[in-house]
Parts: C-alpha cells; structure tokens; sequence
C-alpha cells in the first residue's frame, strides 16, 4: 500500500494548527505537537499525530481539560516533587514535571518527582531524552487506562504502563534510550498496526477474551479493545485485555511483565497518592506519572562516568550477530536512525493515518492545508 511523505517542519506546522483548532492554546499545542511529530519521526506511529482523535474523543468525553490551571505542589523536599495535573493536557504537565526535575537534580543531585490526576504524555522516551540532553540519568514511567490482563486473569485491570531510563554518554556514542512497556504490545501500537489490519490477523499471546483465550481475528481484538469495557470506575471480570510482557502463564514468564506493570503502579499512583489503572477506564483522566533525574556526578567525576558508559556500550556493539546484514542494537539506536532518515527525506505516514489527519482536519477546517503538505509516494 503506497505511503505519503511530509516534511517534519510542515507536519509540525499543520499539526499545531489543528490542535488549536481544537482550542488548544499556543503553548499546549507547541508541546504536544513536538512530542507526535518527534514520535512519527522516529516511526513510533503508534504514539504519533494519529493519537490526534484520541484526545478529541478525551476533549469530548470531557476528561481532558485544556483549561485546567498549572499543575500545582502537592508535597516538596530539596530532592523530591509531588504535583496535582489537574486533569490538563498530559504533555503539557510532563513538560514542567520534567523541567522542574531538572532544575531540582542539578541542585541537590537527584530529584524524584511523581504526578497524579494527569492524562496521556506520549512517548515516554521523550522525557528521559530531555533529562539525558542536560547530563543527567533520565527515568520515568506512567500508568494508564486499563487495557492489560494480569497473568492467570482475564480482567483488565492494568495499563501498558511503560519504563523508559536515558543514559547519557560522551563523545561520538548517541545516548542510551529503552522505552518499552510492559505488556506485549502497546494499545496504541496494536490499534493502529497497519501489518495486522493488511493481513487480518494478531499473534498469539497478545491479547485474549474474557474467557482468558488468545484472539488472533484483528478486527476482534479491535472490537474487545474498544468495546470490551466500559466506562465505569471500576472493572469487570470477564473484559479480556492485551497481556504482560510473557504472556497469559508463567510458562514464558508472564509473571515477570505483570511485576513490572504492578511496580509501576505503585511507583506512579502509589507515590503520588493517585489513581491505579484499575480505576482509570478508556478515555478517562486520572493518569498517573514517575519521573527521575540523577546526576553523574554523585558516582565520581562526571566525564569519567560517562565515557565508562560509553565504553561500556561500545563493548556491546561489537557483538556477533547471527544475521550479519542484522547487527546487534543499543536500545534508543533504531529510532535515532529513523528520525535521522525522517528530517531529511521526510516523514512516511500510512494511508490510515492520514485518513486520521482528514478526519480532524475537517472538524478544525484545515483540509486544504493538509493536503498541501502531503505527497504520495
């Protein structure tokens, strides 16, 4: 299926035109429009400009409040931050939670900062990249709506909730970035996966009814993601959801993706004395952050910390593939390369979504300067 190409500055552009057609203000707009276009730049499409209906079905649902005021302080010591979101654009309350992180760790060396009432910020990479831009060790997690089963259960009651940590190094070796949730595969990633809406089909072990068995029909897991649960506060025991890193058993270890899930539970809405995912249902607030900085320098001197990281990470790049056409990868390295091909031959978007941008495009009257900036390949 042919793709169409945009260049980012114009994706950016018209993006951000759109969410404040949405009503976003300059500010809100700027914020989330840099973290989609990043995302779709490093073909994370599953967290890019597609997510764009999603928030106006939050807008509709009136779980997303573009009008809330600025996070606000909850609890503070010199190294740890806890802030009410109240309900506001999530990109926009990560951005000061992280900022004000920053500044905090680079004061007193380290700084723990946790977040309740908040709603979706994106790709969670895109905030330990900013603490690990400054120098420091960057780390975060974030629930969210429920949509995952623990292992043995068919009832959803747990968020994707992802893990990302950035690395910084020196000299020529880009910085270490894993982000990766704790289930299989992302909510966002499976809805929009344009290979499983091609053939039709889902791997096992991905996502199961609320009889605990493995759907591998695309269009119904789509339909038991969507419809399978309601919006009530809290969950049925038969909604079937996406499963955790592992699988439905602990024969491949499903029971290592559901711990991680669990602790970050309990470090975002644990800590920050919010909501769990079990409460959040699909297109609700109450999005629960964790975010951490740590500065080098509390191990010794900062660049001998570093290049040691750094050596550290050259030693693995010399592994021995199995393909050599193959070669062994430093998490953060197939992303990085995508965004260096996207900011000079252009972003490549799939037909499914930019039938999304149409879509929004028609509700913010922005057809024509959409169309504009698309080229089919």
């Amino acid at each position: 299926m042919r793709e169409y190409t945009t260049k980012y500055d114009d994706l950016y552009r018209v993006a951000k035109e759109m969410f404040m057609g949405l009503g976003y203000s300059d500010h809100q707009a700027s914020t989330v429009t840099n973290c989609l276009v990043e995302a779709d730049a490093r073909h994370l499409h599953s967290h890019g400009v597609a997510a764009m209906m999603t928030y106006v079905s939050h807008l509709k649902a009136g779980n997303l409040r573009l009008d809330a005021p600025e996070p606000t302080t909850v609890f503070e010591t010199p190294t740890s931050l806890v802030l009410d979101g109240h309900s506001g654009v999530g990109y926009v309350i990560a951005d000061i939670a992280v900022k004000k992180t920053i500044q905090k760790a680079k004061k007193s060396g380290i700084c723990i900062t946790t977040v309740r009432q908040a709603n979706h910020y994106g790709f969670a990479g895109h905030w330990p990249e900013m603490m690990a831009q400054e120098g420091l060790i960057g780390i975060t997690c974030t629930n969210t709506v429920r949509c995952v089963c623990p292992t043995r259960s068919a009832e959803r009651n747990m968020g994707t909730n992802p893990i990302s940590v950035a690395f910084p190094t020196c000299g020529d070796e880009p910085m270490f970035l894993l982000d990766m949730a704790t289930c299989v595969m992302a909510h966002g990633k499976l809805c929009r996966s344009q290979v499983f809406a091609e053939s039709g089909v889902v791997p096992e072990e991905i996502i199961v009814d609320g009889k605990g068995r493995c759907l591998t029909d695309f269009k119904e897991a789509l339909e038991l993601l969507f419809h399978g649960d309601d919006r009530s506060d809290s969950p049925k025991p038969d909604t079937g959801g996406l499963l955790p890193l592992g699988g439905s058993t602990e024969t491949h270890s499903g029971h290592k993706g559901y711990g991680l899930a669990l602790l970050v539970e309990l470090l975002t809405g644990g800590l920050a004395g919010g909501i769990p995912s079990k409460f959040i249902p699909l297109a609700h607030e109450g999005i629960c952050f964790f975010f951490m900085a740590i500065d080098p320098v509390l191990f010794g001197d900062t660049k001998k910390v570093c290049e040691h990281v750094r050596n550290i990470i050259e030693e693995y790049r010399k592994t021995t593939p199995i393909d050599p056409d193959l070669p062994v990868l430093i998490p953060g390295d197939k992303e990085r390369i995508s965004r260096e091909n996207a900011l000079k031959n252009g972003i490549k978007l799939s037909p499914e979504i930019v039938e999304i941008l149409r879509e929004v495009a028609r509700i913010t009257n922005k057809e024509a300067q959409l169309e504009s900036i698309l080229e089919r390949d």
